[in-house]
């Protein structure tokens, strides 16, 4: 592994003068450390999609960029020097119970790839290109992957031109897939020329979470946006007919960003669902099960939620399990969704962050970071209290 001197100078800003983390209220009672509780309150500003990653004793949370998604957004919020200034959110913490966000200045991933928009210059109070959960892997070289998505421009994966299917309703505008590169998990990151997926005519694809197997075969999972061309209702999808939201996992070459193969879809959404499956997640348990996270309802409503399903092979099938691990009401969140996690190499030590709804005055009802740690029991997964990092 690559030790930078960026990544222990962010370690000693934690130690030496940067301001910590606020708290808030959901308007439920939130949850507060303590050792009956799994959920610890990370950040209470609009950290959304975060994804998890350690190194050389620092933890490093990455997010989607913060003027995404906020609901009843206060009227002068597009003049707040920092809104929609970072491509990818970076928060950082030595013990996962204090964490500290940093400034646009510590962005790791400066430009998006050529493929994408730079800037939304239609909407100047975002100068950046939407980025939406950012996740980092590490490649059998050392090097490090942060795959994330963007808004496409002119080319496909193809590199033929891009036409952008007829949607119904309002939609954001459609992402695709894309990656970069760097030597240091804080980065700064050289994103490739052309996406790693770009199914443009089914919605396009988001959430991208890179997983290297114990045999060190590399993989990414994503999501096919197909809400996003969907007809109408809560998250573009409840109305018929409703399409397909398909998880899809996609095998690497060792340098991480080159398919082998064509994408295996592994999950799709069924009624209970609601609009659609997203933000996949998976990872293999002590036993060698592989457990698929993901969040299914709507993320702008409380139906928003977090699931898990089980397999004995990393391409399926996958079963469900028969609750979800997450949901709205649960140690007082609202929302909950969108999971990172990362486990310790060659431990049993797994934590997870996540995202759920929080009341800002000054901003509006945010997507807040919050933490646990998870345990494995067969096909089962818990929420364990943050007490200390192993």
């Amino acid at each position: 592994m690559f030790l930078s001197i960026a990544f222990v100078g962010i370690a000693l800003g934690l130690v030496f003068g940067l301001s910590p983390a606020r708290r808030s209220s959901l308007g439920l009672p939130l949850p507060t450390h303590g050792h009956q509780v799994p959920i610890n309150p990370a950040l209470d500003v609009n950290f959304p999609d975060p994804s998890l990653w350690h190194a050389n004793g620092i933890y490093m949370a990455l997010a989607t960029n913060n003027a995404a998604g906020i609901l009843n957004a206060v009227s002068n919020i597009t003049g707040q020097d920092d809104y929609g200034v970072s491509n990818v959110q970076v928060a950082t913490s030595t013990d996962l119970l204090s964490w500290t966000l940093l400034d646009a200045r510590h962005d790791p991933l400066p430009r998006v790839g050529k493929w994408a928009v730079q800037g939304l210059a239609q909407e100047t109070h975002i100068p950046k290109a939407a980025v939406w959960a950012p996740s980092v892997n590490q490649r059998p070289d050392g090097c490090f992957v942060l795959y994330y998505s963007a808004h496409p421009h002119a080319l496909d994966s193809s590199g033929n031109v891009a036409v952008e299917p007829a949607s119904i309703g309002a939609h954001p505008p459609p992402h695709c897939i894309g990656a970069a590169i760097a030597r240091d998990p804080i980065g700064p990151y050289s994103p490739l020329d052309r996406p790693l997926a770009c199914p443009i005519n089914r919605g396009g694809a988001i959430d991208a979470d890179g997983f290297r197997d114990s045999n060190g075969d590399m993989y990414v999972v994503y999501k096919v946006d197909g809400n996003n061309i969907g007809h109408g209702g809560d998250c573009g999808n409840t109305v018929e007919p409703l399409l397909p939201t398909p998880i899809m996992l996609q095998k690497l070459l060792a340098d991480g960003v080159t398919p082998d193969g064509e994408p295996s879809q592994i999950l799709d959404r069924v009624e209970e669902d609601g609009p659609l499956v997203e933000a996949p997640v998976i990872v293999q348990s002590p036993d060698g099960l592989y457990f698929l996270f993901f969040s299914s309802g709507c993320t702008r409503s409380p139906s928003y939620n977090v699931k898990y399903a089980t397999a004995t092979n990393v391409q399926g099938p996958y079963t469900r399990a028969p609750i979800p691990l997450l949901r709205t009401g649960d140690f007082g969140l609202l929302a909950p969704g969108s999971v990172g996690i990362h486990r310790e190499p060659g431990t049993n030590d797994y934590n997870m962050v996540f995202h759920a709804r929080v009341a800002e005055d000054d901003t509006g009802l945010v997507r807040a970071m919050f933490n646990t740690k998870l345990s494995f029991n067969g096909h089962v997964v818990t929420l364990e209290p943050v007490l200390s990092v192993t």
